[in-house]
This record gives C-alpha cells, structure tokens and sequence, in this order.
C-alpha cells in the first residue's frame, strides 16, 4: 500500500503521544509485522523527544512529520527548523544509537534555511541492522580552554559550519548557501566563496570566516564572520581573519573589503585592528532581524546599518576621477586614507548612450542602480528608475554607484541628489573593477544617533552623512 501523512505538531515533548499514534496507524496501514512496528513507534517517539530537546530549545516553529509508505517500505522524517542536527552530534548522545538499533537505516539530511530532517526507515520484512554507525560517547566539552586550529574549509566541515551560522545568526544570515553543506561545498570548490574555519582540539568548528568573490574581479568581500558563543574572547575572529587574508593574497587580490554592522563595535575594531580603512556607512541596508544571537546589541528596532572597510593587500595603482565639487574634499580625504594616490579633476558633461542596471534584493528589501557608461540619456533614465523603485513597497532603502572615473559623473550625482540620495562614500574597485562613488537613500526612518561607529574617521563620514542628509532637500529617513 502506497501513501503519504503528514503530521504538524508543536515542539512540544506533550506531542510525542499524537506522534507515536500517528506512526503506528501507518505501520498497520503498511502490514509491519510485530517487532518493525513496535520498534518504528518506538524510534519516531524517541527521536521527536531528542530533537524537541535538542534542536528547539530556541525555537518555537512547529515540527512536521511526514509518514511516506511505498510497497516495500515505510519512511518516517522527522523536520525541524531550529538547531541543526546531523550524524556529527548524534555520535556524542548514545540515545541516538538506540534510536538507529530500531530500524533499518538512519539518515540526516540537511536543508539548508528550511531546516534539517531525521529520516528513519523500515524495509518490510527486513532486520533491524541500521546503515548508521552507532554514535560515539563524546564528554568533551567545546567551552573548555584549548589550541585551535586555524586552517582552510574541508568538505567534512560543511555540517558544522551550517550548525555555528544557525548558533549564531538563527536562519536568518542573508546567504543561506551557508546553511546548506552541498552549496557551501561547491562553491568553496569553484572558489568563489573561500572559507577558513577555526577547529578545536576535539575536532569541533568553533568559528568560520570566509571570502567571498568573483573570479575575474580584482577584490574579494570578507564576510561571514562567526565564532561560537562558547569560544569567544580568545581572540579567534582576528584569527580568522588573519588566515583569511592570507587565502586573499595568495590569489592575488588587489584588496578585500567588509562590512561590520553598526549594532556593536566589535567586528569593526576587528576591521581598524587589522589595518582597513572605513570608506562609506551604508544606511538601511538589512532588515533588524539580521542579527547575531549572544551579542549585546543596541536596542534600537531600525533597520541594520553597516561600516564599509576597505585593506588594501597591494601597492595601489594612481587614480584619474571626476568628484562632484561639493564631495571633492570628503572623496580625497577617503583616498588619502586609504592610501591610494589619487588626483581629481574637473568633469565634463555627457555624450552618447548610457548604461545602467539595476538589481533588487527582496531577501534585504534594497535596490542598486549601477551606472555603467554615463550618457546624454543618463539623467532621464536614472529619474524614472528612482521613481520607479521608491513605488515599491516594502522596499528598505535604494542605493546608485556612479564611476568616478567617467568625466560626467558631477552632473549625474546631482540628478541622483535631486531626487532624494545623499552621499554614502567610496567603494574602490566595486563597479566592475572601477572605484564608485556610492549615493544611498533610506526609505525608513534611520536615527544615526544610535549607529556604534568606533574609528575616528569613520564618525567624521557619519558627521559628514549626517549634514549630506540634511542638505538634501526631498529626503524624509533622516530625523532632524
């Protein structure tokens, strides 16, 4: 007999009855003799007590159990959307052993945001010889002091990765192929996400830092940075770091950038430890609820707001650019910092057809305008395109990249600042390998006052930002 039921229940331990009554109707249903059905009853009502203590401690989405019989056998999946689980953490629990002892086969199976899954399965007729290794007592504790190791990500690592991105941020990090260990594997293989991992003397992931990058791009971004509640303030970030810039050189970057939130000051002292320079603040760009768990953050309920760093990995090559004269002093100011020599001169207007595109990313309900060729037909284009992304709703700010190395770029900021934007700063290398001045635009109320920012020439660009703001004449998001 071929079916499929599914169960939705509370995480909730009072549930496990409905869940083992539901599990042994299929089993008739399915002709399990005796033994397969006490013994499948007896593992899906176990193993959904394990994972409500276990996985859902900080969760409350419900948990699904799907019952799916095909003629030769009766599968139960138990899903749930809190703490991944898997076979690395099964091992160190012995109940899970007993759990595998039931049935025929015992499988994990991870996916990504939308959770992880327990499967048990029971072939009609067929022993209970389970096609998992029993788990492995493991008393070690990950809090204790210890060495790590710092080294590049293994395929092993992807299951604890996704496991330390869910202790740290729940699901909600805006890259969920972290959450996911096929993805995160492929793409360390093609290189375009590089990921160093801190390891603890029991073999355990205690932090994950990655670079992230396009082949043919001369920069990378240093991103998805963690480390486990347990294991920090022993300085396994700058660690991390370390070993991540050294992963950047050895490609060949020219530079790599980050983008530390101005919730807390820590990964941005980490950022000005290692010697990168701010260049920009980024309002709005990420919804409140990106926010990484057993931190002390502010409180306010705006959206996230992050630094731009920038570390430069080799001696610079000079720079031509056209500022508009009214940010001219501010854009020397952040070259001159950065270290990038750099001479700017007068504009000129535009010729010819332009070139724009234009992306948004629902995930963090923002929008970019990149500006590619700057033609006579910019002005208009660049006016309905603002317009048009200001109707949407839901939408958190909008952000446009002009190239500071094309001569009409003064005339088409000033479209942009008639039209709401005001100065945001300076991403080298951003725009298709050229240097950008960015002009950004929060569609929510953005109080700077409760931004953290801790580098000296990082709070003169927010005080800069701040009077931008206030000189922009059609910009609502910024309280006076």
């Amino acid at each position: 007999m071929q079916f499929r039921v599914e169960l939705i229940v509370p995480p909730d331990a009072a549930f496990a009855p409905l869940v083992q009554a539901t599990v042994a109707d299929a089993c008739e249903r399915a002709e399990l003799d005796a033994a397969q059905h006490d013994d499948l009853v007896t593992a899906a009502g176990d193993g959904f007590l394990a994972i409500v203590e276990q996985a859902m401690v900080e969760s409350s989405e419900p948990v699904r159990v799907i019952l799916q019989a095909e003629p030769n056998e009766l599968r139960v999946r138990i899903r749930e959307r809190g703490l991944p689980l898997g076979a690395a953490e099964a091992r160190r629990d012995p109940a899970w052993a007993q759990i595998a002892a039931k049935v025929g086969a015992m499988r994990w199976h991870a996916h990504g945001a939308s959770g992880s899954e327990l499967e048990l399965v029971v072939n009609h007729g067929s022993p209970a010889t389970g096609d998992t290794a029993p788990p492995e007592n493991d008393d070690v504790s990950l809090a204790l002091q210890q060495e790590y190791t710092i080294r590049r990500f293994e395929p092993a690592d992807a299951p604890a990765v996704a496991r330390a991105f869910y202790l740290t941020y729940g699901y909600h990090y805006d890259f969920p192929a972290v959450y996911e260990p096929r993805r995160l594997i492929a793409l360390n293989v093609s290189g375009r996400y590089v990921s160093t991992v801190a390891v603890g003397e029991d073999g355990g992931i205690a932090g994950h830092y990655a670079l992230s990058r396009e082949p043919d791009q001369p920069i990378g971004d240093g991103c998805g940075a963690i480390v486990l509640p347990a294991h920090r303030g022993r300085d396994l970030l700058n660690k991390l770091r370390e070993g991540m810039e050294k992963e950047a050189q050895r490609i060949g970057l020219e530079a790599y950038f980050s983008e530390p939130v101005t919730d807390h000051g820590r990964t941005q002292h980490a950022s000005e430890s290692f010697g990168a320079k701010a260049t920009a603040i980024t309002l709005a760009c990420a919804p409140r609820s990106f926010l990484a768990k057993h931190m002390e953050l502010s409180a306010t309920s705006q959206r996230q707001s992050t630094m731009l760093y920038y570390k430069i990995l080799k001696a610079p090559a000079p720079r031509v650019l056209y500022a508009p004269q009214v940010h001219a002093q501010m854009l020397a100011k952040i070259y001159q910092n950065l270290g990038i020599p750099a001479e700017f001169l007068e504009g000129k207007p535009a010729s010819g057809n332009g070139a724009m595109r234009t992306t948004v990313n629902r995930a963090d309900a923002v929008a970019t305008i990149d500006i590619t060729r700057i033609g006579a037909d910019s002005t208009t284009s660049l006016r309905q395109n603002i317009e048009d992304l200001r109707s949407l709703s839901h939408l958190g700010a909008v952000y446009v990249r002009l190239p500071l190395d094309d001569p009409a770029t003064a005339g088409l900021a000033a479209v942009a600042e008639s039209c709401g934007l005001f100065f945001s700063g300076a991403a080298p290398w951003a725009l298709d390998g050229r240097d950008a001045l960015v002009l950004q635009l929060p569609l929510t109320p953005i109080d700077l006052s409760a931004l953290t920012v801790v580098g000296d020439f990082g709070k003169e660009l927010l005080s800069y930002i701040d009077v931008a703001s206030k000189n922009t004449a059609t910009s609502p998001s910024i309280p006076a």
